[in-house]
């Protein structure tokens, strides 16, 4: 299993944005991506995936300690070489850890249709696990038909810790989001509605304890830990979709091919 870290998340209103970095500035560094930004901050642009009866939003609410999110994952803007994610973020309790999967945004569409990981996927040094993620996160979409639910959209600064490069310190701020996207309005910033446009969220990520500085921040803010997921603030934030949340099921229409079927005999034979 994949190392696991602890993830505390705190609602911040945003007239304490400011103050709160001014705060946190002595202890650490922007993290590199954001540092190549001329506003020091990046965006985060996920389509969610969840099954028809909208099981993993069901599960979050319920408060299941083990549950996971499907999500494909990209950030600031489509270009000719954009990287995206295939991702399964996976919590148990309050700590988490993620399958991570790289490729072009251009393959995205094809590789969702094949699953032919070994032609499509990057090979990059720091995903060696990428092709064994990929085909969970297949073995997960194809077996219990997920379908994409919420483009969710936010802008992220990001921090380390100069004493502790595994504290992870982020700001994710004007969360706005469209339901049942298609896989091409990735990089679409039409449209999307606002969930909280008074607040941000502030993520504490960290493998052991986090040190004594940043406790006192939280203490000197009144900060409060809260059960945040910005997948279902997104889902709450629409009628097209909280109008299913009741019901059985969310009426998706699917596609079913030789090649996906094809493709599936394949994952699962080769899942982990």
């Amino acid at each position: 299993m994949k190392s696991m870290r602890l993830e505390y998340k705190f609602l911040v209103p945003l007239d304490k944005l400011d103050e709160l970095r001014d705060a946190i500035y002595p202890f650490v560094f922007i993290d590199e991506y954001a540092e190549r930004e001329n506003d020091k901050e990046y965006t985060v642009k996920s389509i969610y995936y969840d099954t028809m009866r909208l099981d993993d939003y069901r599960d979050k609410l319920a408060g299941i300690k083990i549950r996971k999110k499907l999500r494909i994952r990209g950030y600031n803007f489509k270009k000719s070489d954009s990287t995206v994610f295939l991702e399964i973020k996976r919590k148990y309790e309050n700590h988490i850890y993620k399958n991570r999967a790289p490729l072009l945004y251009s393959d995205l569409d094809i590789l969702l249709q094949t699953a032919d990981c070994e032609k499509y996927l990057l090979k990059k040094k720091n995903f060696l696990d990428a092709k064994s993620d990929a085909n969970k996160f297949f073995f997960l979409l194809k077996t219990k038909n997920y379908s994409p639910i919420a483009l969710v959209t936010y802008e992220r600064e990001a921090f380390y810790s100069k004493h502790d490069s595994t504290l992870r310190i982020t700001f994710d701020k004007n969360l706005r989001s469209k339901p049942l996207p298609r896989i091409s309005e990735l990089y679409d910033d039409k449209s999307l509605k606002y969930s909280m446009p008074g607040n941000f969220i502030l993520e504490l990520k960290f493998f052991s304890g986090f040190p004594t500085w940043l406790q006192k921040i939280v203490r000197r803010f009144e900060l409060s830990r809260r059960a945040i997921s910005k997948y279902t603030i997104s889902v709450d934030s629409h009628n097209e979709l909280n109008r299913f949340v009741n019901k059985k099921d969310l009426v998706i229409p699917l596609i079913t091919t030789r090649s996906m079927i094809k493709s599936l005999k394949e994952v699962i034979k080769n899942a982990g």
